[in-house]
């Protein structure tokens, strides 16, 4: 897509993808909750529960109330969806195969390479999750939105995602459970951290500059505003935290309820506009269905957690390896589809409005 652009001078209240009350409550503000699975960690551990046994209960909490139901609901709009297997072709059915073969393979042979690799495209599909909000902000104000701003809505969250990260990179002390992840030996130097710094902070200038003027112009929306603000911050702070696997887990948590809420609007939009091909999907649309909704994606979570038990328990395979092989065999999938998925602004349009979507 090259550009995207809207017609029309927008109110106030067309600048919020669905209403002020549900953008702040569950894509903005919500960035509160990035603190919560570390305070329930350190909490925990104070009243005496072990590290272990405190890391396994923030982990699974965050893990059955939202991240394992954000996950499976993309196969809603995805895999289960006709429309979308039609229009996608091999590109629908080839990762249901290939994906969870590489994730199996890698678990055995290369563990912390598949580590590595999961955590550099969870990074781009968190981002890729924010720019595509902040592009539909972008839609809401009636301007022209052009190839080079989703690009640097991009670039200033994932740099400030890897600002600090970076400097654990170098120093061999970024690490996600007892993997501590690969970074080539050759840039295993402070100065290569100092430069990235450096060259992050020119950028996020032009940024702040670039901003600066499309606010003078009126081209600026303070949902979006207040959006990349809060996303930003969060960005930079997650990666300070000693406890990578938490800080992380904080990330996921508001990460994942931002994409549930919105496949929940999406579902709704598109089962009132008929554009639902498969009955599950149309079962679980609508608000009269958000119960029926997020209980069964916590229900597909659990039987996911299932399959786990079976490879761990039932055919001895390593605990740790028998997650990561169920987890990342769907996650993987979900962050391959929804690169797809986020490129198709259609379903967020207001119904009956003038947007339109130039290819």
């Amino acid at each position: 897509m090259s550009s995207t652009a809207v017609a029309g001078p927008r109110e106030n209240s067309a600048l919020w993808i669905r209403d002020k009350r549900f953008d702040l409550l569950f894509l903005t503000l919500s960035g509160v909750l990035v603190f919560l699975p570390y305070v329930s960690y350190g909490f925990l551990k104070k009243v005496g529960v072990s590290e272990g046994t405190s890391s396994l209960i923030v982990g699974l909490s965050v893990t059955v109330l939202v991240g394992g139901p954000h996950m499976y609901s993309t196969y809603l709009r995805t895999a289960f969806e006709p429309r979308f297997r039609k229009r996608w072709g091999i590109l629908a059915y080839l990762p249901l195969v290939v994906i969870p073969t590489l994730v199996i393979l890698g678990s055995l042979y290369a563990f912390v390479l598949l580590l590595t690799g999961f955590f550099l495209w969870a990074s781009l599909h968190v981002t890729h999750q924010a720019q595509f909000i902040s592009e539909t902000y972008r839609m809401r104000t009636g301007r022209r939105v052009q190839t080079i701003d989703r690009w640097l809505d991009g670039a200033v969250i994932l740099g400030a995602l890897y600002l600090m990260a970076m400097y654990k990179f170098v120093e061999d002390r970024f690490a996600l459970g007892d993997a501590v992840l690969l970074f080539p030996n050759f840039l295993k130097h402070r100065a290569v951290a100092v430069v990235f710094t450096a060259g992050y902070a020119i950028f996020f200038l032009f940024y702040v500059g670039r901003t600066l003027r499309e606010i003078k112009r009126g081209d600026g929306s303070w949902p979006r505003l207040l959006f990349m603000t809060i996303t930003v911050a969060m960005a930079f702070v997650v990666p300070v935290f000693d406890n990578l696997d938490m800080s992380f887990q904080g990330f996921n948590t508001w990460h994942s309820l931002q994409y549930l809420a919105l496949t929940w609007f999406m579902l709704g939009r598109e089962a009132d506009t008929g554009r639902i091909g498969s009955g599950l999907s149309r079962a679980l649309a609508g608000k009269e269905n958000t119960k029926k909704f997020y209980f069964s994606m916590i229900g597909a979570t659990f039987s996911a957690g299932v399959i786990y038990l079976i490879l761990w328990k039932g055919l001895g395979f390593p605990q740790d390896k028998s997650y990561y092989v169920v987890v990342l065999s769907f996650l993987l999938v979900h962050y391959f589809y929804d690169h797809i998925l986020f490129r198709d602004f259609e379903p967020l349009q207001p119904i009956g409005g003038r947007e339109r979507i130039a290819a």
